[in-house]
């Protein structure tokens, strides 16, 4: 059915907002019939998308993923996922391969790793088939080879990070950063947003090591960070609450207080779990980096197929939580 579906033209300059966009094709939605939304439009029954994805990886990525999928099933479009394992990107190489080859209508590409996504890119472009990145960008960012980046920011989210330490700590604190798997765009993002935040202030990052998103690494790594520097962190700034919640595990077992008042713990995700630690006080700041923008995917995937256009960049809203923020919402908290 591919032949049938009209191809994007995809012009930046031109770009319209993704609000347009939906008012022009009909917002994306199908009926069960597969009845077209617009007449002239690809019923949705008629499109095919493949999504090169991550895969098992934490409480964020099980929610978007989960969200996307339903989505797309709730649209009733046809989604094709091919999750890797242990941030393999060769196996999202060759499944992002199999879809040009295929011929699908649109690729949705959540990149285990940020550079070496140039050629692939370029054989969907020629291909015509509009690329949709979600979560994680590309490096180099080259705007040219996609059709649009749909997710929270990550700079915003580490800046969220900095702001919080240096407005806590005017006098000065001793701070170590848990990142995620070197190479990643969120990681290097997340680092960004901190260090600007932090720039001129009184933190002192004694060291950023790789805890890989793991709760058994972070609790690990914090443990032989406190002992190399005797206790001394004031400030641990864990780039997942899964890092975040081993460090609290390690500060615990070292006989210290995690928390307000103790070694305060910064997270982002906004999980569940997080949240709950939160108003334990174990967590003093959890930053959300929202996962649930499954029906922005549809409606950016239904706009290009149907030759619109939407913007480059579409941030998804998220928020930030101290304790008193996070006890009313905690019972409706969905992922």
């Amino acid at each position: 059915m591919r032949q049938s579906i009209l191809r994007p033209i995809i012009a930046g300059a031109a770009a319209v907002t993704l609000m347009g966009t939906m008012a022009a094709c009909g917002g994306g939605s199908s009926t069960e019939s597969g009845d077209e939304a617009t007449s002239g439009n690809a019923a949705a029954s008629d499109i095919t998308v493949g999504f090169v994805a991550v895969g098992p990886e934490g409480g964020f990525r099980t929610a978007n993923e989960n969200d996307i999928q339903d989505a797309f099933k709730a649209a009733g479009i046809s989604l094709k996922y091919a999750p890797t394992q242990n941030n393999d990107q060769q196996k999202q190489l060759q499944a992002f391969a199999s879809f040009v080859d295929e011929g699908v209508d649109a690729i949705v590409l959540s990149a285990t790793e940020a550079t070496g996504w140039e050629e692939s890119l370029k054989s969907a472009q020629e291909a015509e088939i509009p690329v949709i990145l979600v979560d994680r960008g590309i490096e180099p960012n080259d705007e040219s080879l996609y059709a649009t980046h749909i997710g929270p920011s990550n700079i915003t989210a580490g800046k969220q990070a900095g702001e919080w330490a240096a407005s806590h700590f005017t006098d000065g604190a001793n701070a170590i950063v848990l990142e995620g798997p070197a190479g990643l765009s969120v990681v290097n993002d997340r680092n960004k947003g901190w260090a600007e935040a932090i720039a001129g202030s009184k933190i002192n990052v004694l060291e950023n090591q790789s805890a890989n998103w793991s709760t058994e690494e972070g609790k690990t790594v914090t443990e032989g960070l406190l002992d190399k520097h005797a206790n001394d962190i004031q400030v641990i700034f864990a780039q997942n609450d899964e890092m975040g919640l081993g460090a609290v595990q390690a500060v615990i077992a070292k006989g210290l207080k995690p928390g307000p008042g103790g070694v305060e713990i910064i997270t982002i995700d906004g999980t569940k779990p997080a949240m709950e630690a939160l108003v334990a006080g174990d967590l003093s700041y959890v930053i959300e980096y929202n996962p649930i923008f499954g029906q922005q995917v549809v409606d950016a995937v239904t706009a290009l197929v149907n030759g619109e256009t939407v913007d480059k960049q579409i941030e998804v809203e998220s928020g930030a939580f101290e304790k008193a923020d996070a006890e009313p919402i905690l019972d409706s908290r969905p992922y």
